[in-house]
């Protein structure tokens, strides 16, 4: 190994120093202002947790990837599927939504059955912050479409909860592999056919929607994602993120103190300064104007939709989402271990929903998160070895497919 550059050294030392003082100075700040509590007595109870993974691979005119979810519990849940998209500047984003409307569709079947569910990361991160190329894609489709988009995105949710009864049966069996997208149709149907042979008016009145059918079906995988998040929200939750960057507690305190200076730093290494012993810290999220949603979503809530989004989001006069029903708080599962982030619904009895969860874990994590997470992980030289034996499946059927499929690094690898 090449000898440490000196300079590097001083570098970083220099940055933890200056931070070490900032350190000092809010540590008593923040005890005067919040209260380390001890951790609850542990409630046995049935608790699974729920992770998701993903990998994609992208090709000279397309995107192959695949998307799974976990549930880890008394038993194991396995669902994924295998996508392609055309290489478009939101396909990474709507990959992304693929897996989390896996989570969170898993977390909601699961919670019918469990006393918690635990979902790796942040609820709020899903609620306040929408997908951006989502929300302007909807208020775009609607400012053009109007009543016939409300009332095929109302068809299109009632053809969703059918699908949901169907893949609630699936996953009894443990797995389900296979499309897991509505949106994108089925059986060598598109979802507007499918729409239309259901009886959709909105469908069948006219041909507006031809000219925007990738749009729509945009539109309707966001759909989708926001009924998976809201059955979700309909059970026993919590979430817990391992990686987080939030400065509410240091904000709060600033305001409260008067400080004429904000010290730039995250929460984590002031709250793991005032104690070393397993515990929790509450707090409050910072309120404050984030992303607006979409009007076509407030008219579906109008009309009866995702009732569970409509009782948890925060909104102002202008539909902006200015906070959601969230408590949220700092916590060390042993002592000396690392801080992570809880999330509760405020709805849920903090408390008990603290004491359920704790009666799984163990040292410094919760086990089944962290049974869910090694579960769920797609490895790149299986994923690679199954993408490669699909193409060449269908090369073998018709070489001209060879055009979409071809790897920019063959030649490096």
């Amino acid at each position: 190994m090449e000898r440490i550059d000196d300079r590097h050294l001083e570098e970083i030392k220099r940055f933890l120093e200056e931070s070490r003082g900032e350190l000092g100075k809010l540590v008593p700040l923040v005890r005067k202002h919040y209260e380390w509590e001890s951790l609850p007595e542990l409630k046995k109870a049935s608790v699974y947790a729920v992770d998701g993974s993903r990998m994609a691979k992208r090709l000279s005119g397309a995107i192959i990837y695949a998307v799974s979810a976990s549930a880890v519990g008394n038993d194991l849940y396995y669902w994924n599927d295998i996508g392609a998209l055309f290489p478009y500047s939101n396909a990474d984003d709507r990959i992304r939504v693929h897996m989390d409307t896996l989570e969170k569709r898993m977390g909601a079947m699961i919670a019918e059955k469990a006393d918690l569910v635990l979902m790796d990361g942040t609820i709020s991160g899903a609620l306040i912050r929408p997908p951006s190329y989502a929300n302007s894609t909807t208020q775009k489709l609607y400012s053009t479409h109007g009543r016939n988009l409300l009332e095929a995105s109302l068809d299109f949710l009632d053809a969703l909860n059918i699908k949901w009864k169907e893949w609630r049966r699936e996953l009894r069996k443990g797995v389900i592999s296979g499309p897991s997208l509505l949106a994108r149709g089925r059986e060598g149907k598109s979802i507007f056919q499918i729409l239309m042979e259901k009886g959709s008016k909105s469908l069948k009145r006219n041909l507006w929607w031809v000219g925007d059918t990738e749009n729509l079906i945009v539109l309707f995988e966001y759909l989708e994602y926001l009924h998976a998040l809201d059955r979700l929200l309909d059970g026993e939750i919590a979430s817990i993120a391992k990686t987080f960057y939030r400065s509410d507690v240091i904000q709060t305190v600033a305001e409260r103190e008067r400080l004429k200076k904000v010290p730039i730093m995250v929460d984590t290494p002031v709250v793991a300064s005032l104690t070393g012993k397993s515990g929790y810290l509450r707090f409050s999220y910072r309120k404050g104007p984030k992303d607006r949603l979409a009007k076509l979503i407030l008219d579906l809530m109008e009309h009866g939709m995702f009732p569970n989004l409509r009782e948890i989001l925060v909104l102002d006069e202008k539909n902006n989402i200015v906070d959601a029903r969230i408590r949220p708080a700092y916590i060390r599962f042993a002592d000396g271990g690392l801080i992570y982030l809880l999330e509760v619904p405020e709805k849920q009895d903090f408390e008990e929903t603290l004491a359920k969860l704790l009666s799984v874990a163990e040292d410094e994590y919760v086990i089944p998160l962290e049974y869910a997470h090694h579960s769920v992980v797609i490895k790149k030289r299986e994923f690679d070895a199954y993408v490669d034996a699909i193409l060449s499946a269908i090369v073998g059927e018709d070489e001209s497919y060879l055009n979409f499929l071809r790897y920019g690094r063959e030649p490096l690898e």
